[in-house]
């Protein structure tokens, strides 16, 4: 077994990981997803013997040897001995409510599992859009890279011919090592993505070394009252509250049987000295003067109030949450739009011109380096605006159900 699942790890490794794929093992395999499925497994064990109306039996028996002999009656036998078994149990059905009780343990449990698979699943959604963004930068400062390598050499060239001074070369040679930084840096977030995701996924350290690329553009946002509507049917957190207050009514329920008095038998054979041997049955009730399960009602009753007030707020907050995080994903896509469509390709395209300027004398390094700046920053606030408006896409579908199977 352990070898199968070497190769499987390494077969894994060796082939890019699709996005399908990563959400379906966050779903599965996150930590936090198995130790919520333990929880679900610790809740099913609490169903043995639950059902039961039966309390142990108590056996007694003593020895009764004649003490005092009274004049003219018998004393055979001389010893004597009592042996009787009693116990009580329950006709209130408390066993039926305890098992219920179980069972809505059970569901919380499991819809606590469903929501924390839903939260892995945002988390790697996230990190591999995370990864994919920091491998684009990788990609746009290399070819950067290369191009301040290009004019840092143009540079020198004209230096040697004594078109341009030494600042220029020095100018040029500030911004290369400024654009390796930048590099260095991007390749430090793209790898510290991937480490991030493997934790999610349950891999090893170097398990999402390859990723698939998958289309980062950005859809625009379904009306608000589809996602409200959405999110009031689908929202695991929902789903969880409506489980807590039912487990809370089937704790009362169970108490409130427990708490009804409990009927006893005794049964035995008395043999008392100088006596026949008699045979006993009885039967016996509880009188619940004292004992009431007054505390844990009156608990489970606080309990109920508490989950019913969470389940209105989070119902009366899912528009707000709704509404807040489609207005930040439809102000963050529209900035990724006019980066990426208007704000660059301007940016791109004056640098050109700056350069071609610089290398024919008509403009000084300095402009070019403004210009060549401005770009830099460019993308690198479209970088950022993509993965915030990506994050907000994902806690979008996370706050309008968008997530849930």
């Amino acid at each position: 077994m352990l070898a199968l699942h070497l190769i499987t790890t390494a077969l894994a490794a060796s082939e890019p990981l699709t996005l399908d794929q990563v959400l379906g093992r966050a779903r599965t395999h996150a930590p936090s997803v198995v130790l919520a499925l333990r929880a679900v497994d610790e809740a099913e064990a609490g169903r043995v013997g639950q059902g039961l109306p039966l309390f142990n039996p108590r056996l007694a028996a003593d020895w009764r040897p004649m003490a005092v002999e009274l004049p003219g009656q018998p004393v055979d036998p001389r010893h004597g001995y009592l042996v009787g078994l009693d116990g009580t149990f329950e006709v209130s059905g408390a066993g039926a409510a305890r098992l219920t009780e179980v069972d809505r343990r059970v569901t919380l449990a499991r819809e606590e599992a469903r929501l924390a698979a839903l939260d892995a699943v945002a988390q790697a959604w996230a990190l591999y859009v995370e990864a994919l963004l920091a491998d684009e930068r990788v990609a746009g400062l290399e070819a950067t890279l290369a191009l301040q390598v290009r004019v840092e050499t143009a540079a020198k060239e004209r230096l040697a011919q004594g078109d341009v001074g030494e600042p220029d070369v020095t100018t040029t040679a500030t911004d290369v090592a400024a654009v390796r930084v930048e590099l260095a840096e991007a390749r430090r977030a793209a790898a510290a993505a991937r480490v991030s995701l493997t934790r999610t996924l349950g891999l090893p350290p170097t398990g999402c070394e390859a990723l698939a690329h998958v289309d980062l553009g950005l859809a625009p946002s379904p009306s608000e009252e589809v996602l409200v509507a959405r999110a009031l049917e689908r929202r695991p957190e929902l789903a969880v509250l409506r489980a807590r207050l039912s487990a809370a009514e089937a704790l009362e329920d169970r108490l409130g049987r427990e708490a009804f008095p409990r009927l006893g038998y005794n049964v035995g054979l008395d043999a008392a000295p100088a006596s026949p041997v008699f045979g006993f049955l009885g039967l016996s009730v509880e009188l619940p003067l004292f004992q009431r399960n007054q505390a844990g009602r009156a608990v489970a009753q606080a309990l109920q109030a508490s989950e019913r007030l969470r389940l209105d707020t989070q119902l009366a907050d899912v528009r707000r949450q709704v509404t807040l995080a489609r207005t930040n994903y439809d102000a963050r896509r529209e900035q990724v739009e006019l980066l990426a469509g208007q704000a660059l390709p301007n940016a791109r395209r004056t640098q050109e011109l700056i350069e071609a300027g610089w290398r024919a004398g008509r403009f000084d390094v300095f402009r070019l380096t403004t210009a060549t700046r401005e770009l830099l920053r460019l993308e690198r606030e479209r970088v950022e605006a993509a993965l915030a408006a990506w994050k907000d896409f994902i806690e979008l579908e996370r706050v309008s159900g968008g997530l849930s199977p």
